[in-house]
């Protein structure tokens, strides 16, 4: 979902995420590197 909007050109901020999960999204989350949302583009 934030890949889709963020596509869309909005900036999304996640909140009320528990440390648990927070800590899995800066781990393996890329909706916020440079160029994540450029290669879905072409969707």
């Amino acid at each position: 979902m934030v890949m889709k909007f963020r596509r869309l050109g909005a900036e999304v901020e996640v909140a009320g995420l528990n440390q648990a999960s927070a800590t899995i999204v800066d781990r393996l989350g890329v909706h916020d590197k440079p160029g994540a949302v450029d290669p879905l583009a072409v969707h």
